[in-house]
């Protein structure tokens, strides 16, 4: 495409500097991001510069605003206002689009872009030596990973399209108002699982959840797991296997506390002590277990459990047994 002489001076005129600044932010920007949230950066290209300025919609204030830009993807949008005070911490706002998340430019029924802008503008450091870049302006776009999977998946085909294309549009800002109602949903996810639609369960959330209920009355938070669930489900796997009720599991943990064991040890996970709590408690319906084989359900075994002579736990591919680490 060919570009006015002028055009081109300016564009280079302004490279450097917003090249530096890009080295800067997106130093600090990843050191300072949350774990798990995405970002990128990048710089506008000659012929995108070009075509804005021909718009004529733009001033010389505000033609820079977006020359370097950088987006913060966040996990939903409970996250977006976390993100947006990190920006607010590091630059100096001096423009957010919208201005408010109770207002918005669209009407009801349509879906344009409208994910949150912040235009800032570079500052040094107190005590630190001078970038000389103070001042610049850039733009700090915040988004769900719903939003950017959208903006990825439909960039080209409306902003980059070589016509006009009512259909293709029109299937894109479908998909943008699905998306909007899945963000919606994942953060009204509690009120609208607790509508009366909804509010039932199937008998394996009940056993699960009961699990979960034995490991906290019978151990302190601290010694659980954060993920509680995937150790219920998988210690649901083993006692459904051998024929143990919820209920019955705690009483045997509790058999074996008032002996000094079971949650009293120290040096066993909570799974550990209760594979060693079923050994020690009934023994003939874990030897039934050990007994099989090609079981669907696999009991790892730590080197650490005491396990009883008539119980063969060698494991090998076809056992119920599995080791993955051998005494030294």
């Amino acid at each position: 495409m060919k570009i006015s002489t002028s055009v081109r001076n300016g564009y280079s005129d302004e490279l450097d500097g917003y090249v530096s600044l890009k080295r800067q932010v997106d130093n600090l920007l990843n050191m300072k991001k949350e774990h798990g949230w995405h970002y990128l950066s990048r710089i506008k290209e000659l012929e995108s510069y070009n075509l804005k300025i021909e718009t004529g919609r733009y001033t010389s204030s505000t033609l820079l605003d977006d020359f370097f830009a950088c987006t913060l993807v966040v996990e939903n949008i409970r996250s977006i206002e976390r993100a947006e005070d990190l920006v607010k911490s590091l630059f100096h706002v001096t423009q957010k689009r919208p201005p408010t998340h109770k207002k918005t430019h669209k009407k009801s029924d349509a879906f344009p872009f409208d994910d949150l802008r912040l235009y800032v503008k570079w500052k040094d450091f107190e005590g630190q030596k001078p970038t000389g870049l103070d001042g610049l302006v850039f733009e700090v776009q915040i988004k769900t990973f719903l939003q950017h999977a959208w903006g990825i998946a439909t960039h080209d085909m409306i902003y980059k399209s070589d016509c006009k294309n009512w259909a293709q549009e029109r299937v894109a800002y479908q998909i943008k108002a699905m998306l909007e109602h899945a963000e919606i949903s994942i953060f009204e996810i509690k009120n609208i699982a607790s509508s009366s639609v909804l509010s039932k369960s199937d008998n394996y959330t009940l056993k699960v959840n009961k699990i979960i209920n034995v490991l906290e009355a019978v151990w302190e938070k601290d010694d659980l797991p954060e993920d509680k669930k995937r150790l219920a489900e998988t210690i649901h796997s083993l006692i459904s296997t051998i024929n143990v009720k919820p209920n019955e599991l705690r009483v045997h943990l509790e058999k074996e506390m008032a002996k000094g064991r079971g949650a009293r040890l120290l040096n066993l996970s909570p799974y550990a002590i209760i594979v060693q709590s079923l050994l020690n408690t009934v023994p003939e319906k874990m030897e039934n277990f050990f007994n099989k084989q090609d079981s669907p359900f696999k009991l790892y075994i730590p080197d650490e459990l005491e396990i009883p002579s008539q119980f063969d736990a060698s494991g090998d591919d076809n056992s119920v047994i599995v080791n993955f680490f051998s005494k030294t």
